[in-house]
């Protein structure tokens, strides 16, 4: 080819140069026409990287938070230079929080203002960003962003019988806060991804730092005749952070109920709060004595009748970060 340009006129080498090129087509409309599919890198990555000249499509698959770092704007190879118009499409197929950051002292436009050092995608989160050209400053555009970080609203609702026996009895009338589970097939909603249910452990894992509404409900009932004088028994239905100790509650209620509705029947008792959570965060209900007679065989959180619930528990995100 090479050679055949050494003898072609000044027009006709312009011409060339200036052409569309067609694949599966003769008649090419634009720079490049592709009739057919088209490929392009796809990567799989758990842990945080950089992105390179290499990668197209980067799909996180962590369980636990990390970073992809954008690349610099100014690469030495092939020759000095802004790598402008460079695409880059990332989407969170982990269960983790994935940060994408520019590098260095670079900035990201994130369509709302000012450019942030990085901005986050929750599990099921997608994004597009496009290389602006610039060396400094402002240096990548993210033309797509579907995130659904501010309206996560997610709850979980029972019926099973749950009753607090042996050791957890023990330590219930110890004032020591036992878990109300539930299962993942309690989940009623799940709308967006700052918040994800940890069935093995009981609690609600915080995904994304914000300001979020925390509210939950159970009935309670004692297994049999309470055991003093007051002819009550006060029961606590706490929300707990990162651990079931009493130093662990963030919110509270007491219920304070007649001995013989404790012994017949079943009393609900509400709590909620609003407080500010960190990423990482674990979030628990628990329930356990308080004040007045102590239950003496069981405790149990049961479907009084007519109804088909016994507990909840939900989360609100009102604000980020």
């Amino acid at each position: 080819m090479k050679k055949l340009l050494l003898y072609l006129s000044p027009f006709v080498f312009t011409a060339l140069l200036n052409a569309q090129v067609g694949i599966n087509t003769t008649v090419p409309r634009s720079t490049l026409t592709v009739n057919g599919s088209f490929a392009g890198q796809y990567k799989l990555s758990s842990a945080s990287t950089t992105l390179g000249a290499s990668d197209f499509y980067m799909a996180f698959n962590g369980s636990t938070a990390a970073t992809f770092t954008l690349p610099a704007a100014t690469v030495a190879a092939p020759a000095a230079g802004n790598i402008q118009g460079r695409v880059y499409y990332i989407k969170n197929t982990g269960s983790a929080q994935l940060t994408v950051a520019a590098n260095g002292t670079e900035l990201i436009d994130n369509q709302t203002g000012a450019g942030v050092a990085n901005f986050k995608l929750n599990p099921a989160g997608y994004a597009m960003l496009i290389s602006r050209g610039t060396v400094s400053g402002t240096t990548w555009e993210l033309s797509t962003f579907i995130d659904k970080t501010t309206s996560t609203i997610a709850a979980l609702g029972a019926t099973d019988l749950v009753t607090y026996t042996g050791t957890a009895f023990t330590n219930f009338n110890n004032s020591i806060p036992q878990i109300v589970p539930f299962a993942l097939g309690d989940m009623i909603v799940n709308q967006g991804g700052s918040v994800t249910w940890n069935d093995a452990g009981d609690y609600w894992q915080i995904l994304e730092s914000g300001v979020y509404k925390i509210e939950g409900y159970a009935y309670f009932g004692s297994g049999g005749a309470l055991s003093g004088t007051s002819q009550w028994t006060g029961i606590n239905l706490n929300i707990t952070r990162n651990g079931t100790g009493i130093s662990n509650i963030i919110g509270g209620n007491r219920g304070n109920i007649m001995d013989v509705i404790a012994q017949s029947g079943n009393t609900p008792i509400n709590v909620n709060c609003i407080v500010h959570l960190n990423a990482g965060d674990r979030v628990y209900l628990t329930m356990n004595y308080g004040a007045g007679d102590v239950p003496t065989t069981s405790v149990r959180i049961a479907v009084p009748n007519s109804l088909i619930e016994n507990r909840n528990f939900s989360m609100q995100q009102l604000s980020v970060p």
